[in-house]
């Protein structure tokens, strides 16, 4: 197989194929892993997913994005676990997603040069060896090409740890790629790490590429979405499910596919997968079980409301930078039980673990973001209307104190979401804590945590 550069040629399975004879390719793929290699509350673990690749037997192992940031496990050692177990699995490729830069270019250098498969993306431009613009496998005599796209977004993750990388448009890059290996692929696909409406605009520019396994968007595609000729498909995240891809080809033209998730729970664990991560868990273990304070009721989180678990990310959020306002987008929070308070629980109910950034903020701003509806908030008064358009819900937005948001004024701001608004700020910094620290310290300086609403947030009908 021929070397070029940016191009990652890889034997992967070899066998001859006389004349038109049908061949069967399976690919079986995962995204937005977020480091959850063990199994939890709505995660499958690794273990559990080892067993089901062993048994399926792909002849591509692919994974879609943003694999080994986002767990107490995972970010305590910068994502090594993640990495090792993928080595195990035998993952043959993985595209570059916008939290594989939360360690920073260094950190994402050691987990590339610790993996055992290619990570590719054609539309960024980052020096370091084992990342290219796409990665060529030869599967039951068809070579398939594989070409990485990473959503723009990635430079709003972290800003300071890609300033000195470029992410070109996710068409242009497609389109430098597709030529350079066509010649050398009887079957091309895009490994994406896109958001949605990305997807579809990458389907509807190349037709001639039938496959697109993505990620980024944590909602699972349970059956494909089909945009003209080409087939997009989504597994979820956290390893909830695994997906698997069957293409039929009639000697080297592929005639036909077709996709499935398969899920992960009650799945045995793989035993080789369980040992690999004891050790990493015993060093965790006696940090994770550390009481960090008490809950003196159960609290409950909510998407579609005010909660007891969204005010407390919030506050924490406006406690540790001292900002006047917190915007977070709200996410599917686990409620904490009445009782004490480990790190192992705040682990859990907060699964993300994004960094930490303030700015200032214009009131037309912050009422622009409000609109696209409800958000866990601090500093803050607001009321909806959920049957309003997304854009258009926000009803009435106040300070704390009651005085008036006022649109030409600036405000301080603290989230960790990526909101277009937000990146038309000014005096933008990171401030180095992540979600969990911030959370976890929090809880800590109070030290009883209260499951009580004071009506920040009001949804009207």
């Amino acid at each position: 197989m021929r070397f070029f550069p940016r191009i990652l040629a890889v034997v992967l399975l070899t066998a001859a194929v006389y004349g038109a004879q049908p061949v069967h390719v399976v690919i079986m793929h995962t995204n937005d892993l977020h480091g959850h290699v063990l199994p939890g509350p709505g995660a499958g673990g690794s273990a559990a997913l080892a067993t089901v690749v062993r048994r399926e037997r792909p002849d591509l192992m692919l994974d879609a994005g943003d694999s080994f940031f986002g767990t107490t496990i995972s970010n305590t050692f910068e994502g090594a676990p993640m990495i090792d177990v993928m080595n195990v699995i035998g993952y043959d490729a993985a595209v570059l997603g916008n939290h594989e830069f939360n360690f920073g270019i260094r950190g994402l250098e050691r987990r590339v040069q610790q993996a055992q498969f290619p990570f590719v993306s054609a539309n960024t431009n980052i020096d370091i060896p084992n990342i290219g613009d796409a990665a060529i496998f030869n599967a039951q005599g068809i070579r398939i090409a594989v070409i990485g796209l990473t959503t723009p977004e990635v430079m709003k993750t972290r800003p300071s740890a890609v300033q000195n990388i470029e992410v070109s448009d996710v068409i242009r890059g497609a389109e430098k790629a597709i030529p350079r290996v066509r010649e050398y692929a009887d079957c091309i696909i895009f490994l994406a790490h896109l958001r949605p409406e990305e997807e579809i605009q990458l389907a509807k520019a190349f037709p001639e590429v039938p496959l697109i396994i993505s990620g980024h968007d944590h909602a699972p595609l349970e059956e494909a979405l089909h945009v003209g000729n080409t087939m997009i498909v989504r597994t979820g995240s956290y390893g909830k499910s695994v997906g698997r891809v069957d293409l039929e080809f009639d000697g080297k033209k592929l005639v036909s596919m077709h996709s499935h998730l398969i899920p992960l729970e009650g799945v045995e664990p793989d035993p080789e997968v369980q040992e690999l991560l004891k050790p990493y868990e015993a060093r965790i273990s006696r940090e994770l079980d550390t009481v960090v304070g008490h809950a003196a009721g159960d609290m409950k989180g909510s998407l579609t409301a005010e909660s007891h678990v969204g005010d407390l990310v919030a506050d924490a959020l406006r406690a540790v930078t001292g900002t006047q306002i917190t915007l977070h987008k709200s996410v599917k929070l686990l409620g904490i039980p009445k009782g004490p308070v480990t790190e192992r629980l705040v682990s859990e109910v907060v699964p993300s673990d994004n960094s930490v950034v303030t700015m200032k903020l214009t009131g037309a701003q912050i009422k622009q973001i409000l609109g696209r509806g409800v958000m866990d908030v601090s500093g803050l008064r607001v009321k909806y209307n959920i049957r309003k358009p997304a854009g258009k819900r926000l009803v009435s937005a106040k300070l704390a104190d009651g005085k008036p948001l006022r649109d030409e004024d600036f405000y301080t701001v603290t989230t960790t979401d990526g909101f277009d608004e937000l990146w038309q700020g000014v005096d933008f910094q990171e401030t180095g804590i992540l979600l969990r620290e911030a959370v976890t310290e929090h809880i800590r300086s109070v030290g009883t945590i209260i499951p009580k609403l004071d009506g920040r947030i009001q949804v009207v009908n």
